[in-house]
């Protein structure tokens, strides 16, 4: 991780990419494991996380639709910022991620047929994480090497800050531990040091988190679990 302090320290926003294909992959995984007799014990759990989930990626797109994106594009230009692009992934993302969610509701009910509705639902999810990642990957090979040439390092803390506090409770309630839960030693480092309150913030709301982050299988193929500061 670097330690140029010149540039602007996009620590935050690659864990929050980090966290999103992680987990991800642990909810295609948690589906593919399920079987019939789980829909009344642990679907709910994982229906329960993909909520949590769902609501963290809407407000990372919301907060780069309506604070990052465009500050950026004043600086860098609407082309080099890839604006129509990202605006037409958020929103084929928008549509995965309902797909999901309208997979899993049908998923939990009893009604249904389960082979069926868990292949529905599996297949819903991975087209979501195959949307999520080439999105991911095209902000980290064009917006982020722009804000670390273009922005200054003032500018983008303010938006950092602007982000933070447009945060609903809730979803900071599970951002910071969610964060945590995936990053490095080093990227817990330069976590904390970037807004001190953070560290409080985890420690605070983790024993609940861990609640949500339970309903997940951990396979050290899918996500190697950090110790636990």
């Amino acid at each position: 991780m670097s330690g140029d302090r010149s540039k602007p320290d996009l620590t935050f926003v690659r864990l929050i990419h980090q966290s999103l294909r992680i987990d991800g992959t642990r909810l295609a995984a948690a589906i593919a494991s399920l079987a019939p007799g789980d829909r009344p014990g642990r679907l709910p759990g994982i229906r329960a996380f993909f909520g949590q989930y769902r609501d963290q990626l809407d407000m990372h797109h919301s907060h780069e639709d309506e604070l990052f994106f465009p500050a950026l594009a004043a600086r860098a230009g609407t082309d080099r910022t890839h604006l129509g692009e990202l605006a037409a992934q958020h929103q084929a993302l928008d549509r995965a991620v309902q797909a999901v969610g309208e997979a899993l509701t049908a998923l939990a009910d009893p009604a249904g047929d389960f082979a069926i509705d868990r292949a529905n639902a599996a297949s819903a999810l991975s087209a979501m994480t195959r949307l999520l990642d080439t999105h991911l990957t095209l902000e980290e090979q064009t917006v982020l090497p722009l804000i670390e040439s273009d922005m200054p390092v003032a500018e983008y803390k303010e938006l950092e800050i602007k982000a933070r506090n447009a945060t609903p409770r809730p979803q900071a309630r599970f951002l910071i531990p969610w964060l945590v839960a995936h990053a490095t030693a080093d990227q817990r480092k330069a976590l904390f040091r970037s807004a001190p309150p953070l560290r409080f913030a985890y420690w605070l709301n983790r024993r609940q988190y861990r609640r949500f982050d339970h309903a997940l299988p951990r396979p050290a193929e899918l996500s190697p679990r950090r110790q636990q500061p």
